[in-house]
C-alpha cells in the first residue's frame, strides 16, 4: 500500500491505536511483574531458612 493512500487523519488514527495498545501492554506487564513479586515473596516466606543473602540481593536488584 502506498503512503499517498493514507490521509493525515489515518496516520493519526494509527498512532493513537499504537499508543493505546502500548498502554494496555504496559498495564499487563505491570500486572505480571506484581504477580511474580508476590510469588517470590511467598517462596521466600516458605523457605526463609534456606534463602541465601545473594538470592535476596538479586531479588532487590530486580525490583530496582
Amino acid at each position: 500500500m502506498e503512503l499517498s493512500m493514507y490521509s493525515k487523519s489515518r496516520f493519526y488514527d494509527l498512532e493513537v491505536m499504537c499508543r493505546e495498545r502500548a498502554a494496555v501492554a504496559r498495564k499487563e506487564m505491570e500486572y505480571w511483574l506484581a504477580e511474580a513479586d508476590e510469588w517470590a515473596r511467598f517462596r521466600l516466606s516458605c523457605h526463609q531458612q534456606q534463602v541465601s543473602s545473594s538470592e535476596l540481593t538479586g531479588l532487590i536488584k530486580l525490583k530496582g
